[in-house]
């Protein structure tokens, strides 16, 4: 290994993680815009967004395969033009296949670079300043796709929709001859690796199709063919997938790993800071404006706190996990989170600015003290496998990221018409608060001039639009008690997670690497 200094390689890297990684939401916001275009219906659209997330998801676990093959200098390069090429398809497609190809190119290229970053911190940073550079760099990845929206939006209005698909394409681009300075080439003694494609697939079908059957079950209905058959076949190509990679003798997610019950349990938070940072950042922009009606400008507002929770938690937690035990601070990022997901399930429609920011500011601090030591407390079971722990710890944050994403929408819809259908047989005028308010909105229309045979229709829209409004509001209230109480149980996970230097991790990796022994003497 060369003594070339880890801080610019972690620089580079994190260029090109924002470069990949905002593109992931820059596109969700021309939806509308290239469904016109193209006539796309509402599942045809959802590719769109399907296709990067499985994609770049999958194409992590290649990660280690391609460092071996090209070096981290080669293989960067490569994820960085892949990427490129992928936004040039798309801006230039005249057909919604070529659009999807596009987005599987990005996700690719996304998903090659983003475990590298955690190998450089944990081979080439001293013990006592990983956590502050795994801080630093996780704090990139997370800000980069918040940002996506604002910065497709200005593009969509401002040019067109196809210049959003090459939005970020400058920092890939700058990115590209810094590496070729900064990082290093293939170390030539370095055994190289097969790649596992089967496995690949075998993933990314599998995330696809639990995504894509979510989503259709949620329009469609649950017992649908459709609906079923994307779901059982998405299971199938996960129970696949792990079969395949327990026999493969190179395989894309080292199973060997989850043997270790302290990266398992770490892993398991993890998944779950993943799926709260996608889910929580879905729900809330979408609460203050349909729910307490703000403006866009107004929700992005409310979530620059949050952002600077975050930005202050990442660094300092990924700091202190140097010098207190990372478990303390799991544990009390997990349980502020769940905090203030109970804080949001009381609000209501007149609840004060400053309530709701502060509780999603919470919130994000908590991600920011869960993540970097959920990573450092992973990585640290991860002796003698850190090449492949680091695409695995990736690749459980990113499917807890799309899952939490689908999940939160199909619980927001189904809460909703859960409430509106219990609270619909109060429209009747024998309620005595329901009749009052009809006799009010009748007066006031017929005093606005409104024709006397229209009142009735139109006062009854305005009481179902009033009912529906409440239904909205407790499905989000729902939601937020759900992710509440779900991380204040996954708080005390901490407590069963080796500390750094325990003597029980140290025999169970003994005891491992006995295994391994054996196992090759036979």
């Amino acid at each position: 290994m060369d003594a070339r200094p880890p801080w610019p390689m972690i620089g580079v890297l994190a260029l090109g993680a924002v470069a990949t990684m905002m593109t992931a939401t820059t596109v969700n916001v021309a939806l509308p815009s290239i469904s016109g275009a193209f006539g796309l219906g509402q599942e045809e659209a959802q590719w769109l967004s399907t296709a990067f997330l499985a994609s770049s998801t999958g194409f992590l676990l290649l990660n280690a395969w391609a460092i071996g093959f090209a070096g981290m200098r080669g293989a960067f390069v490569c994820a960085m033009l892949v990427f490129l090429l992928g936004g040039c398809v798309g801006a230039s497609a005249q057909e919604p296949a070529m659009l999807i190809a596009g987005r599987v190119l990005q996700g690719a290229g996304a998903g090659l670079i983003q475990p590298m970053a955690v190998l450089v911190i944990f081979t080439r940073f001293p013990e006592h300043a990983r956590g502050l550079a795994l801080g630093v760099y996780s704090l990139c990845v997370i800000f980069s796709p918040a940002f996506g929206p604002a910065v497709g939006g200005v593009l969509t209005d401002a040019f067109d929709w196809r210049v959003v698909f090459l939005a970020t394409a400058p920092l890939a681009l700058a990115a590209i001859p810094l590496a070729s300075v900064v990082l290093p080439e293939r170390d030539r003694d370095a055994p190289r690796i097969k790649a596992d494609w089967i496995g690949i697939g075998l993933v990314i079908g599998a995330i696809a199709l639990t995504i894509q059957g979510l989503a259709h079950g949620r329009r469609e209905g649950w017992e649908d063919a459709g609906t079923v058959e994307r779901l059982w076949l998405g299971l199938g190509l996960l129970v696949a997938f792990v079969g395949w990679e327990a026999r493969h003798p190179a395989p894309a997610l080292d199973l060997r790993l989850f043997r270790r019950w302290g990266f398992s349990l770490a892993g398991l938070a993890i998944l779950a800071s993943g799926a709260a940072i996608y889910a929580s950042t879905f729900l809330a922009p979408q609460f203050v404006q349909l729910v307490q009606h703000y403006s866009p400008a107004a929700a992005g507002e409310a979530l620059i706190p949050a952002g600077l929770a975050m930005a202050v938690c990442f660094p300092l937690a990924g700091r202190l996990s140097d010098h207190v035990d990372a478990r303390l601070l799991l544990c009390v990022g997990l349980a502020l989170f769940g905090a203030s997901m109970l804080m949001l399930a009381e609000v209501a429609a007149n609840t004060a600015f400053v309530a709701v920011a502060g509780a999603l500011a919470l919130g994000r601090a908590g991600i920011g003290l869960t993540m970097p030591s959920a990573n450092a407390i992973a990585m640290r079971q991860a002796t003698g496998l850190l090449a492949q722990a680091a695409p695995a710890a990736t690749f459980l944050s990113q499917t807890g990221g799309a899952l939490g994403v689908a999940l939160a929408s199909v619980l927001l819809e189904e809460r909703t018409a859960f409430h509106f259908d219990a609270l619909r047989p109060m429209l009747i005028e024998a309620n005595a608060q329901v009749g009052e308010a009809m006799a009010n909105l009748r007066a006031g229309l017929q005093q606005a001039g409104v024709n006397p045979a229209q009142t009735e229709g139109l006062a009854l829209r305005q009481i179902g639009g009033a009912v529906w409004a409440t239904s909205q509001l407790l499905a989000f209230r729902d939601c937020f008690l759900a992710l509440g109480v779900g991380f204040l149980a996954l708080s005390p996970i901490a407590i069963l997670l080796p500390g750094k230097g325990s003597k029980i991790a140290d025999r169970l990796n003994f005891i491992d690497r006995l295994k391994q022994t054996l196992t090759l003497i036979r």
